[in-house]
This record gives structure tokens, sequence and C-alpha cells, in this order.
């Protein structure tokens, strides 16, 4: 059954919204500052993600800017965090397993949105559906961004700050 661009950016809408009810939900409960704060990041994007697709649906150009920004804006909760705090963070299992239901949640949406795109012959519905899903898996980037952090610390900041050791003599 083919979607509307109007059905698509109504439904994008209500994911939205569930997403920050979510996000805000599993921020209040995470047992890490560093988790919740993430959360929250989210949550507040939810927000943008819905005023985006009111004022620029199908504007795919507008997307991939809002990405940046977020992405700009949450990787300063991780490297900001004093060096004592590093070495002693853990996350709980209970954060382990809120950010893998997360993780679910936007593969579903990703899942989703790609489906709608096959199923139209619309131009402007495909491209809608195609940001939408890029906005999805860029979620689901920073949640597996989030996990590594926590996971391979000295990784992270090796990736995240582009360390480059360089080989000698020996």
């Amino acid at each position: 059954m083919s979607v509307t661009r109007e059905e698509v950016a109504r439904t994008a809408i209500k994911l939205e919204e569930d997403g920050k009810v979510f996000y805000l939900d599993i921020a209040g409960k995470a047992s890490s500052e560093l988790v919740a704060r993430m959360f929250r990041s989210l949550a507040d994007d939810e927000l943008d993600h819905i005023k985006w697709i009111e004022d620029n649906v199908p504007g795919v150009d507008s997307a991939t800017k809002a990405n940046r920004d977020m992405y700009a804006r949450l990787k300063h909760i991780f490297a900001d965090v004093p060096d004592q705090t590093k070495a002693g963070l853990a996350m709980s299992e209970s954060d382990v397993d809120a950010i893998n239901a997360a993780r679910e949640m936007e593969k579903k949406s990703i899942n989703a949105y790609a489906k709608w795109a096959e199923d139209t012959d619309d131009g402007d519905t495909k491209d809608l559906c195609r940001v939408l899903a890029d906005i999805e898996r860029f979620h689901l980037q920073v949640l597996d961004n989030t996990l590594e952090y926590f996971e391979r610390t000295a990784d992270w900041f090796m990736k995240e700050e582009q360390w480059n050791f360089e080989g000698g003599n020996v």
C-alpha cells in the first residue's frame, strides 16, 4: 500500500513525540549522569525533528545540518568529562539495556521508513522517507557511540580525537 507524504509526515511526528517521551523516561532512570544527559539530548532532538518536519518537508539539506549540530552538541557531553571521572565510569546493566532498547526502536523506525520509500512512486515521499531514515540512523549511531564510550573508552577517544600513532625503530 502506497503512503502519501502527508501520512509519512504525520506518522513521523507521532514517532518523534513517542521517542521524546521514551528518551525522557529513560533519562530519569539512568544510573549514569552521562547516559541521562545523552538521552535528554536525544529527547530535545526529537522536538527539533518535529519542527523540521513541520517546516521543511521534504527539505533534505536541513536534516543533514540538524544531525551535524546535534553531533557537535553530544560530542562535548563525553569529551568534557574530567579525567578522574573517566577512570571510574561504569554503566549499569540497566543503562546498557535502555540503550539497547533505544537502538531497537531506532532500527524499527529506519526499517519502516525504508519500506515506505520502496512502496511509493511519489518522489517527494521517497525523499522524505529517506531523510527520516537517515535521521533515525544518526540516532542509532549516537547510541552505538555511547556504548563504545563506556565499553571501550580509550578506543572512543582515539577515534573521536583522531589520535595518530607513529611507529619508530625498535
